[in-house]
């Protein structure tokens, strides 16, 4: 089978399109994020659709990055964050509002077949990074239990990164998906982007529009 989690629209069309017309067949299992239908950062250009554009099964980090922000060269890099689906925004905007340039941020948008080649090839640009899963879900859920193998085997294979732990970044085990409580909620998951970002969990000194700041 195919398991994705397309965070772009030229990535979720052309992982159907690629679906169509392979001339084999095999299960394709699409999560989808109702938050991402109208969400402002989640659009994509015309060109993406078009052309020589394919479903891309990883989205490593634009470095140099594209607008006022810009990422510190690729060997200052000291955390590289990899996540899927729409955690990635949340850190971007953190990321952004908190001026973290040290900080890159990639997308595995094919779970299984597990894009080995790429992931290997890219986490090599930033010799000197750590690593951290992201998910929003809780430790039990999510993508980290398949992951997490994965990710130790490609460090493994590397030339700057073997023996290198991978720091998990999201909510604690849980029964349920999320709690009922808003307070709550926003607690979670104000800790899982520090964790991300910071390393530990800490208190935002603000919240603008929405995303966390720290002093």
């Amino acid at each position: 089978m195919q398991v994705v989690y397309p965070s772009t629209p030229a990535n979720y069309f052309h992982v159907l399109r690629r679906q169509i017309y392979r001339d084999y067949r095999k299960p394709l299992i699409v999560f989808t994020s109702k938050r991402l239908l109208r969400f402002p950062l989640a659009k994509s250009k015309m060109s993406e659709f078009l052309g020589n554009t394919y479903f891309q099964r990883y989205i490593p980090e634009p470095h140099p990055t594209e607008g006022n922000f810009t990422l510190l060269p690729p060997d200052e890099i000291t955390t590289h964050i990899l996540c899927s689906g729409q955690v990635y925004y949340t850190l971007l905007q953190a990321r952004e509002l908190n001026n973290l340039r040290h900080i890159a941020i990639s997308r595995i948008e094919q779970f299984h077949p597990f894009p080995w080649d790429l992931v290997r090839n890219h986490i090599e640009k930033y010799p000197n990074s750590k690593f951290v899963w992201a998910q929003e879900e809780p430790l039990n859920m999510g993508g980290w239990s398949f992951i997490e193998p994965r990710l130790r085997t490609i460090l493994e294979l590397t030339e700057n990164h073997k023996g290198k732990p991978i720091h998990y970044a999201g909510r604690d085990p849980s029964g349920p998906v999320a709690t009922g409580n808003k307070k709550q909620h926003n607690f979670e998951e104000w800790s899982l982007i520090s964790q991300a970002l910071y390393g530990d969990s800490r208190k935002p000194s603000d919240i603008v529009s929405g995303i966390p700041k720290w002093d």
